[in-house]
Formats: C-alpha cells, sequence, structure tokens
C-alpha cells in the first residue's frame, strides 16, 4: 500500500508548484478563447492536471537510491516483456483461489498477479473520463490517445527516464499497454454515470455575452507585467530613469495611441483601451499614463533613487519626502481598495482621463 501512497502524497505536494507554472499560460489561453475565465472550467481542467501527475508519480515512483541501478541488478535481467495477456498466466500459477469452490472467489482480492492488473486497467480510467467528458473525443480518438499515454508511461520506463538511471529499474510491459487502454475504454463507457450531474462542456460559456464581460483587476494585472516584463528586456533600463522614461512614452504613450489602445500584453489577452470616442485621442492616452507612470511609479522611483543616493546622509527634506511618499502610497492603496470592495473597475487616472480597459471579442 506504501507503493501506491507515495507518489499520490508525492503528487499533492507537487501539484502546487505545477499548478503555478500551469496557471499563466492556462489564463492567457482561457481569455483569448472565450474572453473570461469559467470558474467550473478552471476545477476541471486542475483537477485534470492532477490526475495526470498522479498517474505519472504511479509509473515512476519511487526512484531508486543511487544512478547506478544496474550495480543492483544480475547480469541476466530482462526489462521488457512482450508477451500479451502474461498477466492471465502468472494470475494462474500463483492463484489459491479453486475456481471448484465459490467460497475461495474472495481471495482474488488478495492475489498480486490480480492486484497488479487491475491497477494497470484502473489508471487510466479517469483519462477515458475526462476524454469524453470535456474534451468530446469519440471511442477511437479516446483509445488512441490512452494508448500514447501508456506507451510514454513504458518508453520511460525503458529508457530508465531518459537516461537519467544507468539500466531500467521497472519493466517494459506489453500487457501494461493492453491493461492501460482498456483502462481508458472502461473510462468512456462509465463516463456519463460519473458526468451525469456535471454541466455538458457545450454549455459552459453558453449564456455568456463577450460584450458584456467587464475587465477585472487581475486580467489587467496580468498585462501590466507582461508589458513590464518586455519593457524590461531593454538594456540599462532598470537603472536609469532618463531611458525609463523614454521607453514608457514610446510603449504606453506612443504605441497605445497608433494601435488604438493596445500593448503586447493588452492584445496577448484581448483588451485594450477606449476612451470617449471609438478612437482615442492623443490627449486621453497622455493624460491616463502620464499620471500613472509618471506621476505614481516615477515619483516613487525618484525618491527612492534620492534615498539611494544619500543612504549615508540623512537630511530633514529626505525623511519629509519619505513620509509624504507613504501617505501618497497609502491613499492610493485605499482607492484601489475601495473601487474593488465597490465593484468599481475605473480608478482616478482612468476617471480623470476618461478612458477604460474593454475587452476584445473573441473570434
Amino acid at each position: 500500500m506504501y507503493s501506491y501512497m507515495f507518489p499520490i502524497k508525492v503528487a499533492f505536494i507537487t501539484f502546487p508548484f505545477l499548478a503555478f507554472l500551469f496557471t499563466f499560460p492556462f489564463v492567457i489561453y482561457q481569455y483569448r478563447k472565450h474572453g473570461y475565465i469559467n470558474k467550473f472550467r478552471i476545477l476541471i481542467l486542475y483537477s485534470f492536471l492532477l490526475y495526470l501527475m498522479v498517474a505519472y508519480y504511479l509509473v515512476i515512483l519511487p526512484l531508486p537510491k543511487t544512478r547506478d541501478v544496474r550495480s543492483l541488478q544480475s547480469p541476466n535481467t530482462i526489462y521488457y516483456q512482450l508477451l500479451p495477456f502474461n498477466f492471465i498466466f502468472a494470475f494462474l500459477r500463483e492463484t489459491e483461489v479453486s475456481f471448484l469452490n465459490p467460497l475461495t472467489f474472495k481471495n482474488i482480492l488478495k492475489e498480486r498477479a490480480f492486484l497488479q492488473a487491475a491497477f494497470n486497467a484502473i489508471l487510466l480510467t479517469p483519462l477515458g473520463v475526462y476524454l469524453r467528458y470535456y474534451f468530446r473525443k469519440n471511442l477511437k480518438e479516446t483509445l488512441l490517445i490512452t494508448f500514447l499515454v501508456s506507451l510514454f508511461f513504458e518508453i520511460t520506463q525503458l529508457t530508465a527516464l531518459y537516461g537519467l538511471y544507468n539500466a531500467p529499474y521497472r519493466v517494459f510491459d506489453l500487457d501494461d499497454l493492453i491493461l492501460n487502454t482498456f483502462g481508458g475504454f472502461i473510462g468512456y463507457i462509465i463516463a456519463p454515470i460519473f458526468t451525469f450531474f456535471l454541466p455538458k462542456p457545450n454549455d459552459l460559456d453558453k449564456d455568456i455575452n463577450s460584450e458584456d464581460i467587464q475587465v477585472g483587476y487581475f486580467r489587467r494585472l496580468l498585462a501590466f507585467y507582461i508589458d513590464w516584463f518586455i519593457l524590461g528586456l531593454i538594456p540599462f533600463i532598470k537603472n536609469d530613469i532618463f531611458i525609463e522614461g523614454i521607453a514608457v512614452f514610446i510603449y504606453f504613450i506612443l504605441i497605445v495611441y497608433l494601435t488604438n489602445g493596445k500593448t503586447f500584453g493588452k492584445s496577448l489577452l484581448r483588451i485594450k483601451i477606449k476612451g470617449k470616442n471609438s478612437k482615442l485621442s492623443f490627449k486621453e492616452v497622455f493624460i491616463r499614463y502620464a499620471l500613472l507612470y509618471y506621476c505614481i511609479f516615477g515619483f516613487n522611483k525618484l525618491i527612492f533613487q534620492v534615498i539611494e543616493i544619500n543612504k549615508n546622509e540623512f537630511f530633514n527634506y529626505i525623511i519629509i519626502a519619505m513620509i509624504i511618499t507613504v501617505i501618497i502610497n497609502i491613499i492610493i492603496f485605499s482607492h484601489v481598495v475601495l473601487c474593488i470592495l465597490k465593484k468599481d473597475k475605473l480608478l482616478f487616472y482612468e476617471k480623470i482621463s476618461k478612458t477604460k480597459n474593454v475587452a476584445i471579442s473573441p473570434k
């Protein structure tokens, strides 16, 4: 039992880290395809990710304690089993069940060969459920995908984790391919039973009107970080406030004006800036981003640079500037929190510039 519980435990421990890496491409894809994030879709896909991790860890864990696996094996070790349905013969050789005595049938649940075969069949049964329910695959596609996933598992074992160890520590077994694929078939057949009370994937976006979708703060923040990541690639921008000011003007003011409200980050997440009219004016863009980047971010950066330059000397004006900076940032933070609590999507610089973020309908 420990050999099964240990991989499952490791999967649950490592899941948050992989889920974090999965989140960004997932969110970007969802915004581009659907224009919003569906909570039920998140639950389905993250549960699918967790299931795949559990299945993979069950195949490869526990790992050998040394990379020199060959030294722990006999010279005649065979790393593959190519006889189909060998698990049946193994069961018949090892079983203590008497087919003439029905009272012994319950002992089948204790048989090693039976339990191993049952495990291999169950391993990819959930995959068949997911493929039919959410990914809407037909039976042939489900069998093919399940077989390929099983083949990936077996090749991983045969290649000793792709050369990480000097010899395989588990056997490439043809029966595993057969039983895993059969498990996917069973999952496909029983999928309606497990998903009867769940909404159909086709209906998840049925009542959503892309024109009515409001751009949330998370979507805006993600676009912001993507844009600043791109700007961060410019040499010396982090150390030169003058270069940063020019870059901000070109990227957030000039380009946004010329593209009618778009940056790379905003385009990636299908949002843009909209003014009073269909075409943004230069004045609207300039006021919006001058307030945000030059007045707020620029003021903070300037104060911090002054403090850094004079870090060994404490002048009264530096202390006053620090106090003023803290007060201003507290006021801005309070304003953002209040807007979130009131569900008011427009921040002060947007109200002053009369601009806002709007969603671009997915094609």
